[in-house]
């Protein structure tokens, strides 16, 4: 059973009958009316050790990425988060480990100007999971099911670093490395950005599980297809320097845990967008390819490219 089955089996088995619910589950967040002028953005994400993290990482770390991949999440809907919600487990209570986690959650919080509002402590095993809600001005939200053939396909920062870091922090070699292994620990979640893109994007969707794995789900959506350039994918040049071409392109695809935005853009508004985000930002916007009539394909230049399937998926293929 994969986890979309899941989703779809809970989806169809309860009544879907409040007129407030503008987009159900299925996408990065919720919308639901709050008044005739703004509506309510709510996401949920869960992380827990071993799956998504190895056992014995920085808890200031944990706390940091357990709220970062939330943000991330309504980033990715165009909205403004307001209000968090703390769950966590844990088989046992040590003083300075929870000390370290609250200092990564409440940095987080605190640089993003979240109030937290309520939440729940249980012994078990070691699990977090943050429910954010934020809001967006009536029907600016983004979700993954507008974009049309043409439309251009961008991306926020780089790819395939934090895969990397993570391959790192597992093999123990960390010496060196702290731009990567920061990229996995410490994920900067595009909050502001995400607001800003909402204003031209057709679609958004943030990078978790990979790019192609989290860019098909925009193309499902659609009912359409993509055509990207493996070799225009934003890459940082140490990434290639430490480990080859190649498998720079293959963590890029496939990696995940970026939290990244990935966007697209009507083509007529491209100049205004690029005009008035990099005015904005220092961020890295790159185009990658464009929303294609039906098939999904990879090309390196003027070459097809076969990409590995070894995206990340809970409860197997």
């Amino acid at each position: 059973v994969k986890e979309i089955d899941i989703i779809s089996a809970l989806q169809a088995s309860i009544d879907q009958s409040s007129s407030e619910v503008v987009v159900p589950i299925g996408d990065d967040g919720s919308v639901t009316t709050m008044n005739s002028s703004k509506q309510l953005v709510t996401t949920t994400d869960a992380i827990t050790v071993d799956v998504h993290y190895p056992k014995g990482i920085d808890p200031e770390s944990i706390g940091h990425r357990c709220l970062a991949i939330n943000l991330s999440d309504i980033a990715a809907m165009g909205a403004s988060a307001k209000w968090a919600s703390l769950v966590f487990s844990l088989p046992s209570i040590d003083d300075k480990w929870v000390e370290s986690f609250i200092v990564g959650f409440s940095n987080l919080a605190n640089e993003n100007k979240l109030d937290l509002i309520g939440g729940d402590t249980v012994r078990g095993p070691e699990f977090f999971a943050v429910t954010l809600q934020g809001y967006v001005e009536k029907d600016q939200f983004i979700n993954r099911s507008n974009a049309t053939e043409g439309d251009l396909i961008y991306m926020t920062g780089h790819l395939g670093s934090a895969a990397y870091g993570l391959e790192l922090i597992i093999k123990n070699n960390q010496n060196d490395n702290r731009q990567f292994i920061d990229s996995f620990l410490y994920p900067s979640p595009r909050t502001k950005e995400g607001v800003l893109i909402a204003k031209y994007a057709s679609a958004m969707i943030d990078i978790s599980d990979g790019f192609y794995c989290d860019l098909r789900k925009i193309s499902s959506e659609l009912n359409k297809g993509f055509k990207v350039d493996v070799l225009t994918l934003p890459i940082e040049p140490n990434l290639v320097q430490q480990t080859s071409k190649d498998r720079a392109i293959n963590l890029a695809l496939t990696g995940g845990d970026d939290y990244e935005l990935c966007f697209t853009v009507p083509e007529k508004q491209e100049k205004q967008f690029l005009d008035e985000l990099t005015s904005e930002f220092d961020t890295l916007f790159t185009c990658v390819g464009t929303i294609t009539d039906s098939q999904e394909l990879l090309v390196a230049g003027n070459e097809g490219y076969a990409l590995p399937d070894n995206t990340f998926k809970h409860f197997g293929s």
